[in-house]
C-alpha cells in the first residue's frame, strides 16, 4: 500500500468552525499543529482554541472531528503551497482541501496558481489532472522539473612519450642504486603518434522551472602546440613525428629532434646517454658513464673515464683525460683538444693537439698540430699518416708510431690469430677426452652416462672445428686486406725522440738519436728518412 499522510480539513456549521483531522496511513506523516494554525490564521477564522488541536493530535488515531472556534467565517476553496527548489530545478506543491462548503480546485486553476508563481517550464498537467481524480492532501507532489544541465568536459592533451625528464634510477636487485640506466630519453621513429588532443565538450544548457536557460561550467579549451619536425592532422587534434630522433614537452610545446641536447653533465642525474640520432653535451662527460650515439657525439666539457662511442663523428671541444679508463670509438672522425690516458679508434682522421699515453688508433690520417703537437707515450696507428710536432720525449719514454696497415684490420686479424691458438688448444683437449671416452666403451663400460658424455664430446669437436675453419677463412681474406699502404709515412716537424719506435707496413725502426724535420716510409723494403720538404 502507498503511504498516505495524515491531513486536516475545516468544516463549517451553524455552530461555528471545527477542523477535521485525519490520520496518516501506512506510514505516513503526521500532520503537524503549527501548519493548521498557520493555514486557520490565514483564513481569518478567529479565537480559535489551538490547545484542542494540539491535544487531538497527540492522541490521534483515527478521524475526529474537533471544534476550534464560535466564529464561522466563510467557504475556503481547496489551495495548493508551492516551493521552488535552491536550484529553481524543481517545483512542489502541497494541497489543502477546502472547507465542506468550498469549492475544489481544476486544471486551470492550478495552471493559473503556477504562473502566478512564475513557473512556466516542465509542468507535469499529468500528476495535477490525477490529484483532480484522486485528491492527495498535505503531501509535497513535484508538479515541475527543470530540463537538467549537462555538463561539459575540459579538452586534455594524451602525450605518446615520457613527459616527466625528472629521472628517477633504477634499484638492483641487491638493493643499490643503478645511476646508469635512468630511460629519460623518449626515443620515436618517423611517423609516431606523439600527443592527441580530446576536444573540450561544451556540454548542454538547462532550462529551470521559470523558464530561465541555465548555462553549464565554463570548460579549459586546449589546442596542441609543436616545434619543427612534427606534422599534425587535418584535423588538428594528433602530432606525428617527420624523424626519428626524440621528443621533449618544454611547457606546453611538443620538440622533436634528431639531436639530444644535454644541458650540464652526463652523470648521475642523467644516467648513460643511448641515442638513435646525435647527442650534445654541453658539461662534462664524468667517469663511469657511457654516451653511445647512432650519429655524432658533440662535447663541450671534458671527458674523463667514460665510453664514448658515436656512429659518426666526435668532437670533444675540450680533450680526454681518460684515468687509463677512458674509450673512445668513432665511425668517423675525431677532433680534440687532447687525449690523455684514453683509448681512440676511429675509421675517419684523428685530429689533436697533444697525445699522451693513449692507444690511439685511426683508418685516416692522424694529426696532432696543436702549441706542442706532441705524441708522447703510448701507441698510435694510423693506415695513411702520422703528422706530429714532436714525437717521444727528452726523458726517453717509450713510445711507438706506426703507419701503413689499417688499425683495424689488424686488431681482427691479431684477435682471430689468438682465438685459433686457444681454439686448437682445446680441439686437441676434447680429442684426448675422446679417444678415453670411445676406450672405456670399447671396454664394455657402456652406461648411460659415459655414452653421453661421449657424444656430447664428439658433437663440441664438430661445432669447434667449424669455428677453427670459419676463423681461418676470415683470417685468408684479412691477410689480404692487409696490404701495405707505400705512400703511408710518418711526418716530424720538429723533433722525434730516442726511445720512439717507428713502423711502417710491418717493418720496425729504433730511433737511438734525435731527429729534426724529418719523415720516415717504406722503400725498397726498407724504412726510409729524409728531411721534410
Amino acid at each position: 500500500m502507498q503511504k498516505r499522510n495524515g491531513y486536516f480539513q475545516v468544516i463549517r456549521n451553524s455552530n461555528g468552525t471545527s477542523v477535521r483531522l485525519i490520520p496518516p496511513m501506512y506510514g505516513g506523516e503526521e500532520v503537524k499543529s503549527e501548519q493548521i494554525v498557520k493555514y486557520l490564521q490565514k483564513n481569518q477564522i478567529m479565537e480559535c482554541d489551538f490547545a484542542k488541536i494540539t491535544k487531538a493530535l497527540a492522541d490521534l488515531t483515527t478521524e475526529v472531528i474537533v471544534p476550534v472556534s464560535n466564529y464561522k467565517g466563510y467557504p475556503i476553496n481547496e489551495c495548493m503551497n508551492i516551493e521552488v527548489s535552491k536550484d529553481s530545478m524543481t517545483a512542489v506543491v502541497n494541497f489543502i482541501p477546502p472547507s465542506n462548503d468550498g469549492k475544489r480546485m481544476n486544471l486551470g486553476d492550478m495552471k493559473s496558481e503556477l504562473e502566478a508563481a512564475g513557473i512556466q517550464y516542465g509542468i507535469d498537467e499529468g500528476g495535477l489532472a490525477s490529484h483532480i481524480r484522486n485528491p492527495v492532501y498535505c503531501t509535497d507532489i513535484i508538479v515541475a522539473r527543470g530540463k537538467a544541465v549537462r555538463e561539459g568536459t575540459h579538452a586534455f592533451i594524451t602525450y605518446m612519450f615520457k613527459i616527466d625528464r625528472k629521472a628517477k634510477p633504477k634499484r638492483k636487485d641487491d638493493g643499490s642504486v643503478d645511476f646508469h640506466q635512468l630511460e629519460n630519453i623518449s626515443h620515436i621513429k618517423k611517423g609516431d603518434l606523439l600527443a592527441k588532443l580530446t576536444p573540450a565538450d561544451s556540454g548542454e544548457s538547462g532550462i529551470n522551472v521559470f523558464g530561465q536557460e541555465v548555462k553549464p561550467r565554463a570548460v579549459e579549451r586546449l589546442k596542441l602546440k609543436y616545434g619543427k619536425n612534427i606534422t599534425i592532422s587535418d584535423n588538428r587534434l594528433e602530432l606525428y613525428s617527420d624523424v626519428d630522433g626524440h621528443a621533449v614537452l618544454e611547457g606546453d610545446k611538443v620538440f622533436v629532434s634528431n639531436v639530444y641536447d644535454v644541458p650540464g653533465d652526463v652523470d648521475n642525474s642523467t644516467g648513460d646517454i643511448i641515442y638513435d640520432g646525435s647527442v650534445v653535451v654541453h658539461g662534462t662527460i664524468r667517469t663511469g658513464f657511457k654516451v653511445k650515439a647512432f650519429g655524432d657525439i658533440e662535447v663541450f666539457g671534458a671527458v674523463e673515464g667514460a665510453e664514448v662511442i658515436a656512429g659518426g663523428q666526435v668532437i670533444l671541444h675540450h680533450g680526454i683525460q681518460g684515468m687509463s679508463r677512458g674509450i673512445i670509438v668513432a665511425k668517423g672522425n675525431v677532433v680534440t683538444k687532447f687525449i690523455e690516458s684514453a683509448k681512440v679508434y676511429s675509421e675517419g682522421y684523428i685530429e689533436a693537439q697533444s697525445i699522451i699515453q693513449s692507444q690511439v688508433s685511426a683508418k685516416g690520417d692522424v694529426i696532432v698540430n696543436g702549441a706542442k703537437g706532441n705524441i708522447m707515450g703510448g701507441h698510435v696507428r694510423s693506415s695513411t699518416l702520422i703528422d706530429a710536432k714532436s714525437i717521444g720525449s727528452n726523458m726517453g719514454i717509450t713510445t711507438v708510431v706506426e703507419v701503413g696497415l689499417d688499425p683495424t684490420v689488424q686488431d681482427r686479424f691479431t684477435k682471430l690469430k689468438r682465438d685459433m691458438i686457444e681454439k686448437n688448444e682445446e680441439l686437441i683437449r676434447l680429442q684426448q677426452v675422446k679417444m678415453v671416452l670411445k676406450k672405456r666403451l670399447a671396454q664394455g663400460q657402456n652406461d648411460n652416462e659415459k655414452r653421453m658424455a661421449y657424444n656430447q664430446t664428439v658433437a663440441a669437436i664438430d661445432e669447434l672445428k667449424k669455428e677453427i675453419f670459419a676463423a681461418q677463412d676470415e683470417m685468408d681474406v684479412l691477410s689480404g686486406e692487409l696490404s701495405e699502404n707505400t705512400v703511408a709515412r710518418i711526418m716530424v716537424s720538429r723533433v722525434i725522440y730516442p726511445g720512439t719506435k717507428v713502423i711502417v707496413s710491418g717493418l720496425q725502426y729504433n730511433v737511438n738519436e734525435q731527429v729534426s724535420y724529418c719523415q720516415y716510409m717504406k722503400l725498397k723494403g726498407e724504412i726510409f728518412i729524409s728531411p721534410l720538404t
